[in-house]
């Protein structure tokens, strides 16, 4: 990577060609919403990628993620290692960053001030994160990989987004016994990087608020009323960008379309047409009421356990 480092934190991205235009759309967003920023953009991939002519202007470094071992093709997800090359940012970008916040691709920037995130204390936790998507419908919630690996139940993470210390990240080395899962339990991975992470860690992370990695988008729409959300993660095979069939609020493939068609035109092919723009039935509409009633109580519970969101529960 060549050595244009103007700040001692990073956004960083992991992603191949087919994500890249949302990696983009990502730091254009941030960047918005972040005009004062003190922290660099990292987009990090084993495929050649080359800056649009705007992009530039941001500063985005394009990192080259080293070869991963050979055991961890196991983690492979949907044809792509992508996901696991976060693992590896520490080790190739620890040196120069004291802090990275790791983001995935499929997320949508809402709000959210990242230099007042960057300074969020997570005591001596490698990485703060959020909760993942089952603890706000489930009680008592054993994730799948503990189950299947025989360890009882830990607080379990969503991966997407990822606040790392890289002193303790490197020192805890939590991306050795990351790959370690690959070889001692290889049955347990679910879902790639998190799986490894989570069962590597078992519940020795820095909990951030929802706000941060906000995941129940087409389950409890009507939330973001009240609870303001800072960065959505479209979690899951359907994504807004892929969306034809109206799960998601029309605005998000609108966004995304509006990106490609003014600042990226390749990554038009890649976008779904929008949806159906009549309303929408009576029966979706009870659906998406009850479901809201349903949660109401758990998700009130989680939301009054982190009531700022640039405090961590460590």
């Amino acid at each position: 990577m060549p050595d244009t480092q103007r700040h001692d934190c990073a956004v960083a991205f992991c992603c191949d060609r087919n994500y890249y235009h949302l990696a983009l759309f990502m730091v254009w967003k941030i960047a918005h919403y972040n005009p004062n920023r003190r922290f660099d953009f990292v987009i990090a991939s084993r495929d050649d990628l080359s800056l649009p002519d705007w992009a530039r202007a941001t500063g985005i470094i394009l990192h080259r993620i080293g070869d991963l071992p050979r055991h961890a093709e196991v983690a492979r997800y949907v044809g792509s290692m992508a996901p696991v090359y976060r693992l590896a940012l520490v080790r190739e970008l620890g040196d120069r960053y004291r802090r990275l916040l790791y983001l995935d691709s499929d997320m949508f920037v809402e709000g959210g001030d990242i230099n007042r995130l960057f300074e969020v204390d997570i005591g001596e936790r490698a990485i703060g994160a959020v909760l993942d998507a089952p603890y706000f419908f489930t009680p008592n919630f054993h994730a799948r990989e503990f189950v299947l690996a025989g360890f009882p139940a830990h607080p379990y993470v969503n991966t997407g987004l990822q606040l790392i210390n890289t002193r303790a990240y490197a020192e805890q080395e939590v991306e050795r016994r990351s790959f370690d899962i690959c070889k001692t339990h290889p049955q347990a991975i679910v879902l790639t990087d998190q799986s490894m992470t989570n069962l590597a860690l078992r519940g020795d992370f820095a909990l951030l608020a929802p706000c941060w990695n906000w995941q129940t988008n087409s389950r409890y729409p009507l939330m973001p009323w009240r609870y303001p959300v800072f960065l959505r993660h479209f979690i899951g095979r359907n994504k807004p960008d892929r969306d034809s069939k109206g799960v998601y609020e029309a605005r998000f493939n609108q966004a995304y379309r509006h990106f490609c068609e003014t600042l990226f035109p390749e990554g038009l092919p890649l976008l779904a047409p929008p949806c159906n723009p009549m309303p929408m039935s009576l029966g979706d509409l009870s659906n998406i009421v009850l479901r809201h009633i349903r949660g109401t109580a758990i998700i009130r519970d989680m939301l009054t356990r982190f009531p700022d969101p640039y405090r961590a529960r460590t």
